[in-house]
């Protein structure tokens, strides 16, 4: 996986302009194997955030753990000065019930009392008297009635300090950290049923926060494209990357649906560049054993623990459609999930399990 991993990341960094950023989605169990990587490729120098994306509901309960209920996002950048737009979010409503109390007769704007005293005291030219009351004022006199005869300075009561209204939708919001919380699926009918599936928003937010309208975002794992719809309504130019067949088609189709009569100008590649250095490969069943480490006994269906024995070698996409016996494609299914998969894809497999309540 490392190694499959690192040849994408090195030519990821390659075609990273220097106001480029790279973010990298894994779950804990990869997250610090892959930031090592991304240290020897990037340069640790480049690190930005480990970005945690908590998901609201928590998954694989088990008797001697906690519950997983995150994964992880790598955000690095090519150099010292990548494009970057602080994000916001709206205030918690309590915080705005305590501190934004007042609303303003008339426009019904909220807002609340801010201080204009200056924090340093050995400011000659910022000591004058204003309505009555003597202090080091944060602005010189001539500002300080402007905004007096504006409204926006106003004094609550014969005697008392000045203040200034801060009006509430003037404010940024509450700066967005590295602790995200995102619905796996958020937007209503946005669910593809595709297993690795990520909420619009989260992409919406990454791509808001690095880049501008007219930049390239490239998704060299598209899947079932929200990275690309995300910014396609964010008027970016993007490309996406999949090398399944099934992903193209789902891409494409979720495309027409969310652009409908403008999908034109999209365009599909398929002379996608075969190696042809790999010679004959071993069979695919030979890797049952790694398997079984990798999904750590694990049915890659149901999510459900079993014996070696009770696991078979299965074809996450199918040769029939254009799925090959190298490692990556392969996974281990319990008898139950194997014979309900069938002839058709890992998606649609998760797509029926998901309708019988088997898997969350």
């Amino acid at each position: 996986y490392l190694i499959m991993m690192a040849v994408r990341l090195l030519e990821m960094h390659r075609l990273l302009k220097p106001t480029g950023s790279l973010y990298l989605h894994c779950d804990p169990t990869a997250s610090h194997y892959l930031t090592m990587l991304m240290d020897s490729i990037v340069g640790t120098s480049c690190f930005r955030n480990e970005i945690v994306w908590r998901r609201t509901t928590a998954k694989g309960l088990a008797s001697t753990r906690f519950a997983s209920s995150h994964d992880t996002l790598l955000f690095y950048t090519r150099g010292d000065g990548p494009r970057w737009n602080p994000q916001f979010e709206p205030h918690d409503p309590e915080y705005v019930r305590k501190f934004y109390r007042y609303v303003e007769e008339g426009t019904c704007r909220r807002y609340r009392h801010a201080d204009l005293t200056n924090p340093n005291k050995d400011r000659p030219n910022l000591t004058y008297e204003f309505l009555g009351i003597v202090r080091v004022w944060r602005w010189k006199r001539e500002r300080m009635m402007a905004e007096y005869e504006r409204g926006r300075v106003i004094q609550t009561a014969p005697g008392n300090v000045p203040v200034l209204k801060r009006y509430l939708d003037e404010q940024q919001g509450r700066a967005v950290d590295d602790l995200w919380t995102a619905n796996p699926v958020t937007e209503k009918g946005e669910a593809t049923g595709y297993p690795t599936q990520k909420p619009v928003a989260l992409l919406d937010r990454i791509i808001r926060a690095s880049s501008n309208e007219g930049d390239m975002v490239l998704d060299p794992f598209c899947g079932c494209a929200t990275a690309l719809v995300a910014a396609d309504r964010l008027e970016r130019e993007w490309a996406g990357i999949d090398l399944s067949p099934l992903a193209a088609r789902l891409v494409l189709k979720r495309l027409r649906d969310d652009r409908g009569p403008l999908f034109d100008d999209v365009v599909h590649r398929e002379d996608v560049p075969r190696r042809t250095d790999l010679g004959e490969l071993p069979s695919y069943r030979t890797h049952k054993h790694t398997l079984y480490g990798r999904q750590e006994g694990v049915c890659g269906g149901c999510r459900i623990l079993f014996p070696f024995r009770n696991l078979t070698v299965d074809h996450i996409i199918p040769r029939s459609r254009g799925g090959s016996d190298h490692l990556d494609n392969l996974q281990l299914l319990c008898g139950a999930c194997n014979s309900m998969k069938g002839t058709g894809s890992q998606e649609q497999l998760v797509a029926k399990l998901k309708a019988e309540g088997i898997r969350p």
